[in-house]
């Protein structure tokens, strides 16, 4: 018996935020994929005699219904045999298109970060058998942040040889969260004591905005041919967002105070005896 199968579910796994997502969903019912032609209803639309009986047509599985659910709340039903087979619901985050929309696809319109959730449909037939079939899968919408991020104190000019470093990145809003990364001199800083994590903020709309601090003890090893190059990069994952953004902030190193370069030379001259 070939029944009812399921044969493709397409939800896509990103989307960004006021873009169209189209769901799919497509099956097979008494070995017919949805959407194709039999060779046996061609025949039977130009009037060719039939190989199967009347008898055989009135066994086969009639499709009853396809529904779509958003983390199991019902926002669209398609009835082949109703008046009206097209029905959506209101649902926070859904806009259906219903002149896109039909027994296989559902075009959502307008997306906002609470479209984002477990999509499923489920494809029902009608009796004797009552076959049911479904199959699901998660959409995340997604913002891209419009600027950012942001070093503070990047206009200090210089920092002194053993002065203690501290400073402040922040995210433009985003969602998901931006993730934040410092580097010196286009080296990844790992060294958990210099990174100071803090809690992020959560704005409205539902959008995110993140912080990390950068503190450590500045050294000469930090200047490299007497520049030092702090850089903060921000970033959602590499699957959501290629390009990244970054704020660099660049410091000359200081001359050697008067001081400084007396006690040297005091040294140098002793050294020559």
């Amino acid at each position: 018996m070939l029944g009812l199968k399921l044969r493709t579910v397409r939800i896509p796994t990103y989307k960004f935020r006021s873009e169209s997502a189209l769901l799919e969903c497509q099956y097979e019912l008494n070995g017919q994929r949805k959407g194709q032609r039999s060779k046996e209803s061609v025949r039977r639309h130009h009037g060719y005699p039939s190989d199967h009986t009347n008898e055989s047509m009135e066994d086969e599985e009639k499709l009853y219904s396809i529904k779509w659910y958003k983390d199991n709340e019902e926002f669209y039903r398609y009835v082949p045999s109703a008046a009206q087979p097209i029905k959506s619901y209101k649902i926070e985050g859904i806009r259906v298109d219903p002149n896109h929309s039909d027994g296989t696809k559902v075009l959502l319109k307008g997306l906002t970060l609470k479209s984002s959730g477990v999509y499923r449909c489920e494809i029902s037939a009608e009796a004797p058998s009552f076959d049911s079939v479904q199959g699901e899968g998660r959409m995340d919408v997604i913002y891209v942040p419009k600027d950012g991020p942001h070093i503070s104190d990047g206009e200090r000019k210089s920092y002194q040889i053993g002065e203690t470093m501290d400073l402040n990145c922040t995210s433009g809003r985003s969602y998901p969260a931006s993730t934040l990364q410092w580097y010196l001199n286009d080296v990844l800083v790992t060294d958990p004591n210099n990174i100071i994590h803090y809690p992020s903020v959560h704005n409205q709309h539902g959008l995110i905005t993140t912080f990390l601090g950068l503190t450590m003890v500045v050294n000469h090893r930090h200047y490299i041919e007497g520049t030092m190059r702090i850089k903060c990069v921000a970033s959602l994952s590499p699957v959501l967002w290629r390009g990244g953004q970054e704020s660099i902030v660049q410091w000359e190193q200081p001359a050697i105070d008067n001081r400084i370069a007396m006690l040297l030379g005091d040294k140098k001259q002793c050294c020559n005896y």
